[in-house]
């Protein structure tokens, strides 16, 4: 039986093991690429031999490509749109969970089928909306449209659903108002499907191009469009360098995943989970 089980984790590792390979296998290109010298071909590269010259490599995207200020831009505006973004969406969800008002099937359906619509259908109307308002190329311009996920709200469901009802009756008999109950009861209940959400969220943000792209200009500079523009042709700088510059805009997110793994994991699992 021991024998059996064994050779069954086994098997189930193996396609494991070559499924992270795949995953990792771009960031060690990064990474071997930067940390090499510059006498070695790129293509052959598969082992960082030069730490040193990764080094230089990666101040020079820093200072001389403007990745610094980039990357800053970015946290910034996908900071603040995360934070926009888990006050809407867990209001919302708290109305949808535990009000009735009327057309709140409809509005809820509405929500949900926005998810399937792909931002280039709207992005038109919308950047002119955002440009009359005199927003464009701000930190609000950028952020405002993107506060509105209605994924975010269908994540927030899944946790605040779990939440007993009885709660927030017993907040009522006791004279608590619509948004102390929200406040005081729902929100501190709801830490876990907030954390998953701000991770997952920031993560989308940060990897967006199309709206970062044609909303902003000289004052704010995403990440996105800055690895872009290096990448294009028209734009020369060393190999080693606008690898370097990848390098940097990946290890944000993946920090923040890799810090965040675990009560991610517990989350997305809890919430799937219904009695």
């Amino acid at each position: 039986m021991k024998n059996r089980k064994s050779r069954e984790r086994l098997l189930w590792m193996i396609p494991c093991v070559i499924w992270g390979f795949v995953c990792l296998f771009p960031i060690w290109v990064l990474f071997s690429g930067t940390f090499s010298r510059d006498s070695e071909n790129l293509v052959n590269v598969i082992f960082p031999s030069s730490f040193t010259n990764g080094i230089s490599k990666i101040v020079t995207a820093l200072t001389t490509i403007d990745i610094g200020r980039a990357t800053l831009d970015t946290m910034v505006y996908s900071a603040f749109t995360v934070l926009g973004i888990l006050i809407i969406s867990s209001l919302a969800a708290y109305e949808f969970s535990f009000f009735k008002f009327p057309g709140k099937k409809l509005l809820f359906g509405l929500v949900m089928v926005s998810m399937m619509l792909p931002q280039v259908l709207y992005i038109i109307p919308l950047y002119r909306m955002v440009y009359n308002m005199g927003l464009a190329d701000t930190l609000l311009g950028i952020s405002l449209p993107m506060m509105v996920a209605p994924l975010a709200v269908f994540i927030m469901m899944q946790f605040i659903e779990d939440l007993p009802q009885s709660f927030i009756e017993s907040a009522r008999i006791d004279g608590a108002g619509h948004f102390t109950i929200y406040w005081k009861i729902v929100l501190p209940l709801m830490r876990n499907g907030i954390l998953t959400t701000a991770v997952l969220m920031f993560m989308r943000i940060w990897g967006q191009y199309l709206w970062p792209s044609l909303i902003t200009a000289n004052k704010i500079k995403p990440i996105s469009v800055a690895i872009a523009n290096i990448i294009s042709p028209n734009y020369w700088v060393d190999s080693r360098v606008k690898i370097a510059a990848m390098l940097i805009a990946m290890l944000p997110p993946l920090l923040i995943y890799i810090f965040f793994q675990k009560r991610v994991i517990e989350g997305v699992t809890a919430s799937g989970i219904k009695e």
